[in-house]
């Protein structure tokens, strides 16, 4: 297992970012969802896409993406 840092993009958890284990640090799973918590509760969960790499020299090793429309 390895860790990666994620950004996620849109939604509801814009700008967070977190470590997750998985297989492969250059091939992570393409998606990630995520149940809300809180107020957002009657919307159930979002689904964060893999999107890209991201840039050399970030804190975060890869970049996810909500899908258009999901809360925020």
């Amino acid at each position: 297992m390895a860790t990666v840092r994620v950004r996620f993009r849109g939604g509801p958890y814009d700008g967070v970012a977190v470590d997750w284990e998985v297989p492969d640090a250059d091939d992570p799973p393409t998606s990630y969802p995520l149940k809300l918590h809180g107020a957002h509760e009657a919307t159930g969960a979002v689904e964060y896409r893999r999107l890209e790499r991201a840039p050399q020299g970030a804190a975060e090793s890869w970049i996810y993406a909500a899908p258009e429309g999901a809360a925020g």
